[in-house]
Order: C-alpha cells, then sequence, then structure tokens
C-alpha cells in the first residue's frame, strides 16, 4: 500500500486517527524521503492555494503561468475536461473529497513550484470497486479514464444529494437530448427516470413516494409536517406512526388511501402520492443495450425485479425525513400503465381485455429491436361503450370534454360498479367536485344523506336506483356490523341453518314485511341469551344506484321532495332486497315495499325512515277532488243518503238509550 492510499484511509475513517494507520503512515513517509527524496507532506494546501486559490491564474497569459512551475517540454497534456485551474477552496471543503489534501491526490507533487505537465491522478487508488465496475462499461471503450468527464473532484457532492435533474445533467455534457422515440410515454419516462435507471443494469434502484396536494390557487405543493401534524395528534405528532397505525414496520395500500382520505376529510385540497425512480446505490457498468428493460412489467408490477426498494418519505417532527418501507403492491395502483398481475383482476382483465383491444396503435409489444410503436393514441372506450357514450352526450360532463371518461375513471384498475360502496362511488365526484357536501346545505339531514346516498343517486335521473337490506348487530357502545353466516348459525344453535327457508317461511321467494320482522324478534330473542354483548339486531340499509345511467345534471329538483323517496310507493326505487348471509356467499331475496312503511315493536332500520305518510299534501286534495269530479252530480245525492242515514241512525241510537236506561232514571226519581 502506498503513502497516499494510507493516508487516504487514515483521513476517510470516523472517530478521529487510527494508531497503527498513523505508525504505517510514518514509515512509508521515511521510506518515501529516503527512496524518492520527495517530502509531499512538506507541501500543505495553502502552498498550492498561493497560485490556484485565485481567480487571477485564469487570466494571466500562458507565458506568465510558465514561469509558475516548472516546464516540461515534450510532454503530453492530460485531458482536464471541465477542470479549470482555479479551486474555489470553501466550495471544495464541501465536497465529497473536501477532507483530503491537494497531495493526497496529486501525489506527484514534491515542492513548489512543480512541474508544468502531471501525471493524470489515479481515483483507482481509492476507489477501486468503481475502476473495476467501469472497465466493462461501454465509457471505458472511450476513455480509460473518464472520471473526470462526468465528476468533478473538486466540487462532488455526494450522490444521494443530486436531484435527478443534476444526475440527467451529468451524462447531458456528452450525450445530447432527444432519441428514445420508440419509448411508448416517453415524456413521462423523462421526467421521471434518470439515465442511469435504464443503462446501469446493475445499479439498486428505488422508487420514492411523497405526499403532495393543491393550494388555494390549484399549484402542486409538497405537504410539510405542519401541514401534517395536526392528523397524527392521536400519535404524538409522528406522521409516520399515524400513517403505518398498525405498526408492522410496513405501509400498505390501504393505509395509504385511509390517510388520504383523512386528509381529504381534514381540507387538503386533492392530496395524493408522486413517486420519484432514483438510483439508490449506483454501479459505474453502463451500456446503451437495454433489452432487459424493454419489457412494461419490469417496472409496472407489484413484484417488479427492477425495484429494489420502495419508500414512501414522511416529514419529521423536529425536521429531517422518515423513509416507511412501502408494501410493493402499491406499485399496480399509482402508475399508469397496469401490473399484469394486478390488470386481470378488474373489469377489464376479467373480461379478457388486452392492451391492444384499446391501444390499437399497439401492435407488438416486444421484438428484439425493441418496441414497434412512437406514440400511443387515445383509446377510443365507444368501440365498446357505445349505449354509455349515447348517454353521456347529453350529459352535463360532455360540455366539458368529449372524452372525460379518463376523469372519472382509470381503465386499468377499474373493478366491476356492483362491487364499489358509497364511499368509493363518491370518490369518483369528489376528485372534481371537492366541495359537494357543503353546496347542500339546504339538504335535511344532510350528513345521513351523505353517509347513505352516492352523488349520482339524486344526479343522474335515469339510473336505476335501488335498497339493499343487510342483517346487522349493533354493539353496547354503538358499533355496527354486519351480521356473518357463522353469526347467525351460532345464535340459531344449528350447524348448517338454511337461512332462505328460515325468512321465507311460505317460499314463495318473495320477503313480506311480517316475514323479515318475525325473523327479527327470532334473533333478537336469541341474540338477549348467546350474545351478550351485541345491543340489537335490525337491518342495515345500503341504498345504492343498481344500473347507473351516465347522463349526469346539476340541477334535479323533483328530487328535492321528501316523497319521492320516504313513501312505501316510492319511484325512486325499483328494488329491494334483502341480503341474506350464506357460506361462502351473500344471497338477495325481493322484500315487500311495505317494510318501508310503519312502527315496529323492533327498530327495523337505524336511520332510514319515512316522511309525510300521514301528512295531507296538495296532492291528496287533488285527488279528493279527481274523484268528485268523476262521480258527478251523484254526489248530492251521496250527500243527502248519508244525512238520512245520519238522521235514523241519531234517533234510534236516542231511542235505544231510553229504553236501557229506564230503570236508572226511575232511581233517580225515587230519591227526588
Amino acid at each position: 500500500m502506498t503513502y497516499r492510499e494510507e493516508l487516504c484511509k487514515r483521513k476517510h475513517k470516523e472517530g478521529g486517527f487510527d494508531v497503527k494507520a498513523v505508525r504505517g503512515g510514518l514509515i512509508l513517509l521515511l521510506f518515501s524521503f529516503l527512496f524518492t527524496g520527495i517530502a509531499s507532506a512538506q507541501v500543505e494546501n495553502q502552498d498550492c492555494l498561493e497560485c490556484h486559490g485565485t481567480k487571477d491564474i485564469l487570466t494571466m497569459s500562458e507565458e506568465e503561468r510558465l514561469e509558475l512551475v516548472i516546464p516540461t517540454p515534450g510532454k503530453e497534456e492530460v485531458r482536464k475536461a471541465a477542470l479549470t485551474l482555479y479551486l474555489d477552496y470553501d466550495r471544495f471543503r464541501a465536497s465529497v473529497h473536501g477532507d483530503l489534501d491537494c497531495v493526497d491526490c496529486h501525489t506527484e507533487i514534491g515542492e513548489i513550484p512543480h512541474p508544468q505537465r502531471m501525471r493524470l491522478v489515479d481515483c483507482g487508488a481509492c476507489h477501486d470497486k468503481i475502476m473495476e465496475q467501469y472497465k466493462g462499461s461501454k465509457h471505458a471503450e472511450a476513455s480509460e479514464r473518464l472520471c473526470f468527464e462526468c465528476h468533478n473532484p473538486h466540487y462532488s457532492v455526494p450522490f444521494s444529494q443530486l436531484s435527478q435533474k443534476e444526475r440527467i445533467g451529468i451524462c447531458l455534457q456528452c450525450h445530447e437530448e432527444g432519441g428514445h422515440e420508440w419509448l411508448p410515454q416517453r415524456e413521462v419516462h423523462f421526467r421521471y427516470l434518470e439515465c442511469t435507471v435504464c443503462h446501469s443494469p446493475r445499479a439498486e434502484k428505488g422508487l420514492l413516494f411523497h405526499f403532495y396536494a393543491k393550494d388555494e390557487e390549484g399549484r402542486k405543493v409538497p405537504l410539510d409536517y405542519e401541514e401534517l401534524k395536526g392528523f397524527a395528534r392521536k400519535y404524538g405528532g409522528d406522521v409516520a406512526k399515524a400513517i403505518d397505525f398498525n405498526g408492522n414496520g410496513v405501509v400498505e395500500v390501504f393505509e395509504i388511501n385511509r390517510f388520504l382520505a383523512r386528509l381529504r376529510k381534514g381540507g387538503i385540497r386533492s392530496p395524493w402520492l408522486e413517486e420519484e425512480v432514483l438510483i439508490l446505490r449506483p454501479y459505474h457498468s453502463y451500456t446503451d443495450e437495454v433489452e432487459h428493460i424493454k419489457d412494461c412489467t419490469m417496472c409496472h408490477t407489484s413484484k417488479a425485479p427492477f425495484y429494489s426498494r420502495v419508500i414512501l418519505r414522511v416529514p419529521k417532527k423536529g425536521g429531517g425525513w422518515a423513509n416507511l418501507p412501502l408494501d410493493k403492491a402499491v406499485l399496480a395502483k399509482i402508475p399508469s400503465i397496469p401490473a399484469k398481475d394486478y390488470f386481470y383482476t378488474t373489469v377489464h382483465g376479467r373480461n379478457g381485455v388486452e392492451c391492444i383491444d384499446c391501444h390499437a396503435d399497439l401492435t407488438i409489444l416486444r421484438e428484439k429491436e425493441g418496441f414497434q410503436v412512437k406514440t400511443l393514441g387515445t383509446p377510443v372506450c365507444e368501440h365498446c361503450h357505445e349505449e354509455v357514450m349515447k348517454e353521456y352526450r347529453g350529459s352535463l360532463h360532455a360540455k366539458v370534454s368529449k372524452k372525460i371518461c379518463f376523469g372519472c375513471h382509470d381503465p386499468h384498475s377499474s373493478v366491476p360498479f356492483s362491487q364499489l360502496d358509497t364511499a368509493q362511488r363518491q370518490a369518483v365526484c369528489t376528485k372534481c367536485h371537492p366541495n359537494a357536501e357543503r353546496a347542500h346545505d339546504w339538504l335535511p339531514q344532510k350528513a345521513l344523506h351523505f353517509k347513505y346516498l352516492e352523488c349520482t343517486m339524486c344526479h343522474s335521473p335515469q339510473a336505476e336506483r335501488g335498497i339493499v337490506f343487510y342483517l346487522r348487530g349493533v354493539s353496547k357502545g354503538g358499533e355496527e356490523f354486519p351480521l356473518r353466516y357463522r353469526d347467525i348459525a351460532t345464535l340459531m344453535d344449528v350447524d348448517n341453518p338454511d337461512l332462505v327457508k328460515a325468512i321465507d317461511r311460505d317460499g314463495n321467494g318473495f320477503l313480506e314485511s311480517r316475514e323479515v320482522l318475525d325473523f327479527l324478534k327470532m334473533l333478537n330473542f336469541l341474540r338477549a341469551r348467546r350474545m351478550k354483548g351485541v345491543e340489537t339486531i335490525n337491518l342495515g340499509v345500503k341504498v345504492l344506484v343498481l344500473k347507473p345511467s351516465h347522463n349526469f345534471t346539476d340541477k334535479w329538483t323533483k328530487a328535492k321532495d321528501c316523497s319521492l323517496c320516504h313513501s312505501s310507493k316510492a319511484e325512486f326505487y325499483s328494488k329491494l332486497f334483502l341480503e341474506i348471509p350464506e357460506d361462502g356467499a351473500i344471497r338477495t331475496i325481493p322484500v315487500d315495499r311495505e317494510i318501508l312503511v310503519g312502527i315496529h315493536p323492533i327498530p327495523v332500520t337505524g336511520d332510514f325512515y319515512l316522511l309525510g305518510e300521514s301528512r295531507i299534501s296538495k296532492k291528496d286534495i287533488a285527488d279528493f277532488f279527481y274523484i268528485v269530479r268523476k262521480i258527478g252530480y251523484k254526489w248530492l245525492d251521496i250527500i243527502g243518503i248519508l244525512f238520512l242515514i245520519g238522521g235514523i241512525s241519531f234517533v234510534g241510537l236516542h231511542g235505544f238509550l231510553r229504553v236501557i236506561t229506564i230503570g236508572m232514571r226511575r232511581r233517580r226519581k225515587e230519591e227526588e
């Protein structure tokens, strides 16, 4: 090991000097004096800075500079790329090499003045592993010592501190921006990826996510600790714990969705996660052959081998960042290109839709020479969804955009409409209408309506709507939960009960309200004996759009009539069902509308009730006069007959009372 190597190790060692290293350095220094006569340690940084620390050296003529050095005529000058004779010493001290002395790298300098032209610095003396990587690289074919073409050793900062733009800038010093015309979504890839992500196959790559939102002017802004701390009060202000609330050390997709929903409810405008693809540990063997990359599933799959780590970066209390490991399943949700393993669970994937069915211009995904498509056109949804597009053309949304499909639906992750609950359906609308709830202050019982109703229930008049009841338990603490098949079997003390037969006693496939109520009575009777922690068992309610219509409107005055929904004859609902749990499945049976009416000994539903059934409305009066007009002048005869019957009834009743009270009246007279 040379003196320079020993000194380099000593100066980079943390926690002070190593005694053995110092002793070895002194011995090597002695040998250096004896055999070379060069006392490198005698040259201090300040000696070098007398010339190289002033910008005057840049304005000197070549003759003036030659007076400062020992001329070396005939010796070839080495290529120094962007290096200059001037050194900004403060900037150098802040660099990754800032702890080194000048002579640690420039070992040829033993005295001042130094030779005019010297050997190229041997970076491999310290960076031997990197040099081994570099030898197998395309760059090594261009130059054996290309280090200075990419890196300025005087001002280099730790790789992790370089932004994506700065990393790309290193490559653009020699490689012109452009090319990659074969790459689908080229602009998106260039926005998120640095060059070495693909061109350094053995580098360790990672995906870094940050929280972003929109400010009042609609601009994209990162969310800092001050904005997030209010959502972490329960966890002592620790945002990381508030996100990873189950404490397993890995942030899962449902935890991300839960936290984003909390941000939206807390007034954060349109929060989202934005990703950044970075090299976590570089590898200096570069190539222009990236055949291994020309497969979308290398990156866009939850099992992507491309990323070694997926990280969520959140601000910490007191400053700094916490890096939380993210479940790789998040990759199937967030990137715009779907993962194969996730796509085939979506409504398109399950129906056999392939990439080229929508992206008609994407004819061949992969061949030896790469992708065969330069740009991707916009998929034409109308080819399959013709009826939906007909409805859409008459909608208010069509005035905003002819193809707003992608504003509401992600075709790569859409699931069947029937699988979405009320909150998920509302979330589709609130992406563009974040203040929808505030705009409905006129609505009676607003909180209840928003709890049970999705937006299209009222704003899509042609949609088919229904009410779905389900059996639920309510704990003594007020917590509601759906009853599972096993719960009911335990209550009934039967291994495999046929619940359909137990409820639908007449077996006609249609549930009368009395059948449902009797079954609830039985469950509550058994509950009191066998399910102590449950306060009551009743029916939960889900009011859903059964068949959507894409003709939306912002005003439907007819929906502001309470009796349109809250009536046993409500036109608003086309179907009523009861969900009955079975072993591993759910079965639905139609329910009589009369279940909506009346007051029963056992509450049927907790929140759903009728309005206006006992009131006389204008419609009732109009119906009465309609009947009168229908009868014509016969109503006079009817009134006469009613008076006659009333008179006879009065006389008869009076006579009857006189007869039965004869004895009473006689006793009263005798007493007088």
